[in-house]
């Protein structure tokens, strides 16, 4: 099992959700992080970074990993929904 962080942008970002449904079902999709990475959901590396994106409804993670070590530290750095200008 995999240590999840939040950065405080992105910690901010999800308690600003106003619907608890999409909020607690965000935060239950992120929890099965901590299986990284073997973990199930729309999960791709985005081009020409190092960080990864789990798309939820039409709310985008944007997270990164660290596998220096064990366990390995997956880093959630933002929480947005999904627009034009969400990459």
């Amino acid at each position: 099992m995999n240590d999840i962080e939040w950065s405080t942008k992105a910690a901010r970002q999800i308690r600003k959700i106003d619907d608890k449904r999409k909020r607690q079902g965000l935060f239950a999709e992120v929890q099965q992080l901590a299986h990284w990475p073997d973990c199930p959901g729309d999960i791709k590396r985005l081009q020409g970074r190092d960080d990864y994106r789990l798309r939820v409804w039409d709310y985008r993670v944007i997270f990164e990993t660290d596998q220096s070590g064990k366990p390995i530290i997956v880093t959630i750095m933002q929480v947005e929904k999904r627009n034009e200008r969400t990459y």
